[in-house]
């Protein structure tokens, strides 16, 4: 059986870059971290590091076990913590992932009626935009309603809802009196991105806006739809988002349907297979759809 802290302090290593950034990470010295390493790859009999320069960098071997171990490091964590609070008095701890629009306008309210309805839980949220956060116990994803859908092992699949995209430009654009503009009404427009490495809901509106004949042109993107927004108001450019994801937009914006065609995308929740017998993860999944309900009739304050 492998050694934890040592998969830890391997983990760390390859994550750093170095023995040395290791070694202050975890607050021990070059020569122990040196030593963990020998005594894993003995354990293991795999070559996990090769000399490069005047360091070290992780082998093929290296790389594959840091990022297999994930899964068993993230499960180990979640016990953890289940054993902390055991040891605090609680009763017990959900984790949900989910991406920053449905935790802002969803999660509030499903936290408050969960924490009235279970007063001993611990409730933990992730943002998966930036990577899986694969210790949830539910975690809300995004799909193209037009891909067949794989679940992924150990997991059941609940669909929350699904909304279409509107176009977010200032009040004193040309299009902005519309209310409702063709996808083919943009052409020659700026497009602002929210993402920089294409998503999900990126490749929904690209596909979307090939059906209607028109090339996005970016000229901006950013990390989040909230600087993307922002950019719209200071009439940078269009921007396309999710109606969740536009209810906050700021004064000064308008946001308009979309048609011929409507680009639409399917928000769904992943219910760990583990925790379907979880009262307080299956209470969150009924508050979760009933968040959902009639997303597409909201509209921006």
């Amino acid at each position: 059986m492998l050694d934890v802290n040592r998969l830890k302090v391997f983990r760390a290593v390859v994550a750093s870059g170095s023995v040395q950034a290791a070694a202050r990470h975890l607050g021990y010295t070059p020569s122990t971290i040196s030593q963990h390493i020998t005594a894993l790859q003995r354990e293991t009999g795999l070559t996990l590091f090769e000399k490069s320069g005047r360091g070290i960098v992780p082998t093929a071997t290296g790389r594959l076990l840091a990022s297999e171990s994930e899964e068993v490091m993230s499960q180990l964590a979640r016990l953890t913590g289940m054993v902390d609070d055991l040891r605090a008095g609680h009763t017990g701890s959900l984790e949900i992932a989910s991406f920053s629009s449905a935790a802002q306008e969803w999660l509030p309210a499903v936290v408050r009626r969960l924490r009235e309805e279970f007063p001993a839980l611990v409730i933990d949220l992730a943002l998966n935009e930036l990577g899986t956060a694969r210790g949830a116990d539910i975690d809300i994803r995004v799909e193209d309603p037009d891909d067949e859908v794989a679940v992924p092992d150990g997991w059941c699949r609940r669909v929350l809802a699904e909304e279409s995209y509107v176009c977010v430009v200032p009040a004193d654009h040309p299009l902005a009196d519309r209310g409702r503009i063709g996808l083919a009404d943009l052409e020659g427009e700026a497009w602002i991105r929210d993402d920089r490495v294409e998503s999900m809901c990126t490749r929904i509106i690209g596909r979307s806006a090939a059906a209607a004949g028109v090339v996005p042109n970016y000229v901006a993107r950013s990390d989040d739809h909230y600087t993307a927004i922002a950019f719209a108001a200071a009439g940078v450019g269009v921007c396309v988002l999710p109606r969740l994801a536009t209810l906050r937009a700021p004064a000064g914006t308008v946001s308009l349907d979309l048609t011929d065609p409507a680009p639409r995308r399917r928000v769904v929740a992943l219910l760990r297979a583990s925790s379907e017998s979880n009262p307080a993860a299956q209470r969150a999944i009924a508050l979760l759809l009933e968040a959902a309900s009639g997303v597409d009739e909201q509209r921006a304050a």
